[in-house]
């Protein structure tokens, strides 16, 4: 259908959704888009929404099954003053300030919203010649790569979906939840990843960082707290709750760094789409299939191969790998596990999924696409937690 939208106007349009700017200019999260066919087309993938507003007045055509229940019109720009507040400021602060280290800046909340400023605040600063980086650090609803893995990438243009950014640096974790001890890896992980990041990007003006939805409970307190602590934020863009206590406490104690900014966003948007359970369990389960479909069965063998675990010191506070004993994981449901296959000296090499550990046999079956070289280099099994089908259905949870 062809659709016409007035200059100053926004049009809601819910994936899985094809749109060709025929006329005019279209802003989508600080990007413009024209009607250049070398960049005139945006796909919406399943499950987003995406806001586009009508620099003047616009012509699209726009591909769906059923584009009329996909649609909404408003009369105004569905990004708020807020939002461009917050980008005004941040790019004041990184255009004024005295030394050369990256601006680091995290999203904070529960309500939807935290991914779509990012993309936001992505765009407008590549708009102004800036150069950052990505870090993804929700297991769940990962952008870049594979849930139970957290992320972190050079943004080097414009970001609509998880097909515009890739991840340079990856840590497994295993889970799609930062549950028990996970809470501390994640954000000793997080800073590490922000760490070597830094030392590839020298030239970096600003570091991106978008977080996870957990808050309510007293884990989500201390979790959110040490998060905080260890990447240690120059902004933290605030989605306020008043309803949330619990947000209110890690606001108070992420404010007793006196140079840190803390921008509220005092007013839910109502346009920004929240994805119901069974949609993110959707997108969940696509992703994994995306990598999965490549995968095949593949036997190699035991060998001197460890097992590990990550654990978590608290009085040192530090990460440590623990050895597993095969002829204990056995005796537990660990048959088709996320897991990530490393070096000896634990960099990743591929993921994939644990089928069966044969020690009268010395062999290993597993589900992965490695070539004959990667096998070699395999020294070390880091079991999650997450089971999952090849098709990427959720099977269950090992616990160690």
């Amino acid at each position: 259908m062809i659709k016409e939208l007035k200059k100053g106007h926004t049009l809601l349009i819910k994936g899985p959704t094809r749109i060709e700017i025929l006329e005019g200019i279209i802003e989508i999260f600080g990007k413009e888009i024209t009607n250049d066919k070398k960049d005139n087309n945006l796909v919406i993938p399943s499950a987003a929404r995406y806001p586009l507003y009508a620099i003047n007045d616009s012509k699209l055509e726009i591909i769906a099954n059923k584009p009329e229940e996909n649609l909404e019109q408003l009369k105004n720009n569905s990004i708020s003053k807020e939002w461009e507040e917050i980008k005004d400021e941040i790019l004041d602060y990184i255009s004024n300030k005295n030394d050369d280290a990256p601006v680091r800046i995290m999203t904070l909340g529960i309500s939807s919203g935290k991914t779509a400023i990012i993309k936001y605040l992505a765009n407008n600063l590549l708009k102004n010649g800036l150069k950052g980086g990505y870090l993804d650090s929700d297991l769940g609803q990962q952008m870049m790569f594979l849930p139970t893995t957290i992320n972190i990438g050079e943004i080097k243009g414009s970001i609509f979906s998880g097909e515009d950014i890739k991840p340079e640096y990856t840590k497994f974790i295993g889970a799609t939840f930062p549950k028990g001890n996970l809470k501390f890896i994640v954000s000793h992980f997080c800073k590490d990843l922000i760490d070597s990041y830094i030392k590839k990007h020298k030239d970096s003006d600003f570091i991106l960082i978008d977080s996870d939805g957990w808050i309510k409970t007293e884990a989500g307190i201390i979790y959110k707290n040490f998060f905080i602590n260890a990447i240690n934020p120059d902004f933290i863009i605030l989605f306020q709750d008043e309803e949330v206590e619990e947000l209110k406490e890690i606001e108070k104690k992420a404010k007793s760094k006196k140079s840190r900014k803390i921008l509220t966003i005092k007013e839910s948007n109502e346009f920004f789409y929240e994805r119901s359970k069974e949609e993110r369990r959707f997108l969940r389960q696509s992703q994994f299939s995306k990598i999965l479909g490549e995968y095949r069965k593949m036997t190699i063998p035991l060998n001197d191969i460890k097992f590990v675990k990550h654990d978590y010191d608290e009085e040192e506070d530090k990460i440590s790998e623990t050895e597993i004993n095969p002829e204990e994981l056995v005796k537990l449901p660990y048959h088709y596990v996320i897991i990530a296959l490393l070096t000896a000296r634990s960099k990743l090499i591929k993921i994939g999924l644990l089928f069966s550990i044969n020690l009268e046999k010395e062999y290993i079956l597993l589900f992965s696409d490695l070539s004959y070289k990667e096998q070699i280099k395999i020294k070390k099994i880091l079991i999650g937690s997450l089971r999952l089908s090849t098709k990427g259905n959720h099977q269950g949870y090992l616990y160690l």
